[in-house]
This record gives structure tokens, sequence and C-alpha cells, in this order.
């Protein structure tokens, strides 16, 4: 019978850094307005649990969001992504939260010229 090797704590760090994530820009949109929220994250797939629980539990950061949502219901509003960074392997945390910073709001201009609601 084969052993399985213990792992260190360490290990199980050092191969959670190496892990590769997909990287963007999230929204939750209502169906009932057409009004969206925005938002990045580092962990698209994680994304919509996180914020989901929060808006389910009542404790969202975005007001607005979480008024609507408790109105209108979970039915109502659906996640999907908008678009992902690309991010060279070198890429600092500083460098990527500052690009997903310019990339987000450079997308947010894009959408309020078009006419688009947005949840601020």
């Amino acid at each position: 019978m084969k052993m399985a090797r213990a792992t260190t704590k360490k290990e199980i760090k050092n191969a959670y850094k190496q892990m590769k994530f997909r990287i963007g820009i999230f929204q939750i949109k209502n169906r009932k307005t057409n009004r969206k929220y925005l938002s990045t994250s580092t962990d698209l797939e994680r994304a919509y649990n996180s914020d989901r629980f929060q808006l389910q539990c009542g404790l969202h950061r975005n007001k607005d969001l979480q008024r609507d949502w408790n109105t209108f219901g979970s039915d109502e509003f659906e996640f999907g992504i908008v678009d992902e960074l690309k991010v060279e392997d070198s890429a600092t945390e500083t460098k990527i939260k500052s690009d997903l910073n310019d990339f987000i709001e450079m997308y947010k201009m894009e959408l309020l010229k078009t006419g688009e609601q947005l949840y601020e």
C-alpha cells in the first residue's frame, strides 16, 4: 500500500499562488430595470458566489443593488462575465489591481455614453 505524501501548509500556499485565475469585469444585471452592477475580480468564478451570498444576507456594499435585490428577488438578476483582462505572468498584485481599476472605469464610461443605467 502506498502512503500519500503529507502536504505542508507552506506547500499548499505555494501551490495556490501558482494557480491561474480568470481576471476581469463581471456584472449583475437587473432584468426588470436593465440596470447593471459592474465590478472586477481576480477570480471571476468566485466573484458571483461572493456577491450573491452578500446579497442574500443583505450585506452587499452597493445599497441600491441590495435594495432592488430585496424588492424584486434573486430571480430577476443575472450574473455574467463582461470581459477578461490579459495579465502577464510577471505582473504584481498591485499592477493587476491598477489595471483592473483602469479597465472598469474605461468600460463604465463607454456604457454611460450609450445611455446604460449603472448601479454606482
